[in-house]
């Protein structure tokens, strides 16, 4: 087996010591970090989101598996400065105001990181002007809402107003997620409705494939 088989196998397992011990060889052996990181870490990222959707893994499973891709990409980190790593874009994310529960964001971005994505987490009852200073100060290009509260929906509705307002609405994708949030309600604000975390990224790779087209 590949030593980027075994590290992808080792987020997979949520075994951070032996991701961390296999990303010390890597450099050592001189292989591409890039390709670890893409074929290694995201690869069983990807695999453990899969196993996420389909039921058998869980909260625990999914936290344990970030932690082991994270440990190895530290180790990684001060030797990506004379390599090309380009990220797929920037992501700024939060939890609307009035709403605090962000599990379905942490999830989102995690596997969003994962994927080769910049985040920019905001947190969680996130004021909209909150939301338009980290998108300037970022470049970003995407924004991901979140909210499980249907009170809160109004939060989503007035930052999009906020943006068109600040003539960035045309420039981003929008995604919205989050119990109280509804295809049909994102298709009122001509958003992108996605309701589960583990398919934000996949969608978003399409979004961006098609507006480079």
């Amino acid at each position: 087996m590949s030593v980027i088989k075994e590290l992808s196998n080792a987020v997979i397992e949520g075994d951070s010591e032996k991701s961390m011990a296999l990303a010390r060889e890597i450099i050592n052996q001189k292989h591409d970090i890039n390709d670890a990181i893409v074929n290694g870490l995201n690869t069983g990222m990807r695999q453990v989101s899969e196993l996420y959707a389909k039921g058998e893994y869980f909260l625990p499973e999914i936290i344990i598996a970030a932690d082991a891709l994270y440990d190895a990409l530290d180790i990684f980190k001060p030797y990506l400065k004379t390599q090309d790593l380009k990220g797929k874009g920037t992501v700024v994310i939060g939890v609307v105001r009035g709403d605090i529960h962000d599990i379905g964001k942490n999830l989102t971005k995690t596997f969003l990181e994962a994927s080769g994505y910049k985040v920019i987490d905001c947190g969680r009852n996130v004021k909209p002007e909150d939301f338009i200073d980290a998108v300037k100060k970022n470049n970003a290009d995407i924004v991901a809402l979140s909210t499980l509260m249907n009170p809160t929906l109004e939060s989503i509705s007035d930052l999009v107003n906020i943006l068109k307002h600040e003539n960035l609405f045309k420039k981003l994708k929008i995604i919205i997620g989050g119990a109280a949030t509804s295809q049909q309600f994102a298709e009122s604000l001509g958003v992108i409705y996605c309701d589960e975390a583990t398919k934000a990224s996949e969608m978003l790779d399409q979004l961006l494939t098609e507006g480079n087209k």
